[in-house]
């Protein structure tokens, strides 16, 4: 197990010694295709089982997968035109991913406060004594068992492409988390549901028969809205121009320049942005020595871009002499 794993590790530090970057990018593309076809079938399958179980839950869920699919294929566009530079986007257009993050994360909170709303009404109508429809056992059950394979068959799928991308890439840590919380709204609606289904007419509990898939709605919503909160805010600061809080990843960073610099540059400050996939360095540096070796500087600017793409595949370099 231990060799598979440093297997794995080295193949991905070989892809991004190569500097790679089209490799990456293809990965995105091809994860995000198949994510379009995986989302709409799970769309299909979810408004299906609404019809045929009278389920609302149902319905939030292909509601769910619907949106999922939509922001993949916006998500495969930016993919395919991220790293174009021209004379109005000299860096790229990375900054769209940390956009496209944002407004995913933002209509992922707008839905499931939706789905929170819905379930107090259908539970408001059910105490008023108007006619609600009873949970059907036998389609619930066969939505359950089968979406149960799909959605955590996609979510592995979504989690082993983000692995292969090193993690850098924010388009597939949403649609990881948007897999994710589709494959926890399945299970835990598709089993409480069934069980539900199970309670005797006459007994104590029998009104979740009626109101049970709201219930189990509003109780998922509240467990799952923190996700989409940290993907809101994450994009939300990256795109105002905040620094890289992750210490360990600034002190890697700084470890480099301050190697590759000793005894020619001495470092007065370093700026590290998380920009979409790409990461973005600003250095200001001080030359030990008074006239300035245009050979030296260019030999040294190659050498650290070279060691810094080790870690940042997509990196854009600054270095201010100051």
């Amino acid at each position: 197990m231990k060799k598979r794993l440093l297997h794995k590790k080295q193949k991905r530090e070989a892809l991004f010694e190569k500097k790679d970057i089209l490799a990456l990018k293809a990965i995105e593309v091809r994860a995000l295709k198949a994510g379009i076809w995986f989302n709409a079938i799970m769309a299909i399958c979810g408004y299906v089982g609404y019809y045929f179980a009278d389920s609302y839950a149902l319905a939030f869920d292909g509601n769910f997968s619907l949106v999922s699919a939509v922001s993949c294929y916006i998500a495969m566009r930016i993919t395919k035109r991220k790293d174009v530079s021209n004379a109005e986007y000299p860096y790229g257009y990375y900054s769209y991913e940390n956009v496209y993050a944002l407004l995913q994360g933002i209509l992922l909170i707008a839905i499931t406060f939706y789905a929170i709303l819905t379930g107090f009404t259908n539970i408001f109508h059910y105490v008023k004594g108007e006619t609600v429809e009873t949970l059907k056992m036998v389609p619930l059950l066969i939505y359950t068992i089968a979406m149960l394979f799909f959605c955590t068959g996609v979510w592995l799928y979504y989690r082993k492409q983000l692995e292969r991308s090193g993690g850098h890439s924010p388009v597939l840590k949403t649609e990881t988390v948007s897999a994710f919380m589709d494959t926890f709204i399945t299970f835990g609606t598709g089993i409480a549901l069934v069980l539900v289904t199970l309670i005797p007419e006459k007994h104590a509990l029998s009104f979740l028969s009626y109101v049970g898939d709201s219930i189990i709605v509003i109780l998922i919503s509240i467990l799952i809205i923190r996700e989409p909160i940290r993907i809101v805010s994450q994009s939300f600061f990256s795109l105002v121009g905040r620094t890289v809080s992750n210490k360990k990843v600034r002190r890697r960073v700084k470890d480099i320049v301050l190697e590759t610099a000793k005894g020619e540059y001495e470092l007065k400050e370093l700026y590290l942005f998380h920009i979409g996939s790409s990461f973005q360095v600003v250095l200001h540096l001080h030359p030990y020595f008074v006239v300035l070796d245009m050979d030296n500087y260019c030999e040294f600017t190659q050498k650290l871009e070279t060691r810094l793409q080790k870690l940042f595949p997509n990196l854009i370099l600054e270095v201010l002499l100051k």
